[in-house]
């Protein structure tokens, strides 16, 4: 793993890598990934049938002979070989820390880490990092969840990894727990704030309530700036891309993953620069994952970018149960999202029936400038609903911007 860098690059090497090198170093860690899965029966079996072995490989490419896998399929495994299924070739024996994910999509699924494992997302991480601003040193802000979820003690060990200070106050899960996190940690001089925007949201109702200042503003953490960073779960590549600054979207991780966009009958790539379903697949880790379908919608662009990096930019759009299809097309909350103010609160309603119009509702006074421009760039009606601030739901984590109709 590289040291730290006082240079544009934490690993210059790696994030420089010419494209010729890259592919070879990735073609290598695919059939040490494939020979490592052989040992887990889950894969094991659907390599055999796919008719695919280590030996076969001769570029990335030959990822797409792999069949394509699900959550729904781990958690098939669990519930199968509990507790932690049969899709790992190092099992609890080996792992050095264990998570739980939400289950806010179905039954949690279990996360385990070997040494080596957590050594890739220590590295990712500060590559991801450095390139946001984030220097050895510094006091950092985190809002992830603890206990027997993941994020808190991942996020720990990637900033102590960097020698950041990492002052983890939890989701805030309610006005008064915000400002109660906020009173106790006035004091410190906090050089970043790394907060999903739900959280910042709440942190600021309760900032105005204490004049507490030095908190971000909502563009600076928004849901225009979630497609700048990008994850593959934590079960897969927890920190596999962020952005330079300097082009849109966030620099993968591809020596450390063979990362697609495909479409989502096929399995085959769409072009360059349309949506399509995130598939990953994980290389240089004790337990790797080979095609993992995360049903979440990217874009991804292999255009060179001025930064000097040498991988692929990815764009993160949205879930795929997030979409919502209108008059045969498929909206998901970031094209609502972009035509709004930085910071607004807003749902789209899923309509029990298709009627050709798209139901939105957004919390502020009415602005007919808003909704012509979502008409327009859509290219729907769309049937925006003001409603007072504060109306809408909040979450302490992540916001729910879809919700069923009569349910918002």
């Amino acid at each position: 793993m590289a040291a730290e860098s006082n240079g544009r690059y934490w690993n210059p090497e790696a994030q420089t890598m010419p494209r010729q090198a890259l592919d070879a170093l990735r073609t290598e860690r695919l059939r040490e990934a494939i020979e490592q899965a052989h040992r887990a029966p889950f894969f094991a079996h659907r390599l055999d049938a796919a008719g695919v072995r280590a030996e076969d490989i001769r570029s990335p490419e030959d990822v797409r002979r792999l069949p394509r896998i699900t959550k729904a399929d781990l958690r098939r495994s669990e519930a199968d070989m509990p507790p932690v299924g049969d899709y790992r070739p190092f099992g609890l024996d080996h792992a050095v820390r264990i998570a739980m994910s939400s289950g806010t999509t179905g039954r949690p699924t279990a996360m385990i880490w070997t040494e080596r494992d957590l050594d890739v997302e220590r590295e990712l991480s500060a590559r991801n990092h450095y390139r946001l601003g984030i220097r050895p040193g510094m006091v950092v802000v985190g809002a992830h969840p603890g206990y027997l979820n993941g994020g808190q003690g991942l996020q720990q060990a990637a900033y102590e990894h960097m020698g950041c200070l990492l002052v983890s106050i939890g989701p805030p899960e309610s006005v008064d727990a915000a400002e109660r996190a906020l009173l106790s940690i006035r004091d410190l001089p906090v050089d970043r704030w790394q907060l999903f925007p739900a959280a910042l949201l709440r942190l600021r109702e309760a900032a105005e309530r204490i004049g507490f200042k030095g908190l971000p503003e909502p563009a600076e953490i928004g849901p225009l700036t979630q497609h700048e960073k990008i994850s593959a779960g934590m079960e897969c590549v927890a920190y596999l891309g962020s952005s330079c600054g300097v082009s849109g979207g966030a620099h993968l991780a591809e020596d450390y993953a063979l990362v697609e966009a495909v479409d989502p009958a096929s399995g085959e790539p769409v072009p360059d620069g349309e949506r399509g379903r995130l598939v990953v697949t994980s290389l240089g880790r004790d337990n790797p994952m080979l095609r993992y379908d995360l049903e979440d919608m990217v874009r991804i662009e292999a255009a060179p970018c001025p930064c000097g990096e040498t991988s692929r930019r990815g764009f993160w759009e949205g879930r795929a149960k997030d979409i919502v299809t209108v008059a045969g097309r498929d909206v998901l909350p970031i094209d609502v999202w972009r035509h709004l103010d930085p910071g607004a609160e807003f749902v789209i309603i899923r309509p029990e029936r298709d009627t050709g119009r798209l139901p939105v509702k957004v919390e502020g006074e009415r602005d007919r400038d808003v909704e012509d421009a979502l008409a327009h760039a859509l290219e729907l009606p769309v049937d925006v609903e003001w409603v007072a601030r504060g109306e809408l739901p909040r979450a302490a984590y992540k916001a729910q911007r879809v919700v069923p109709a009569g349910q918002s």
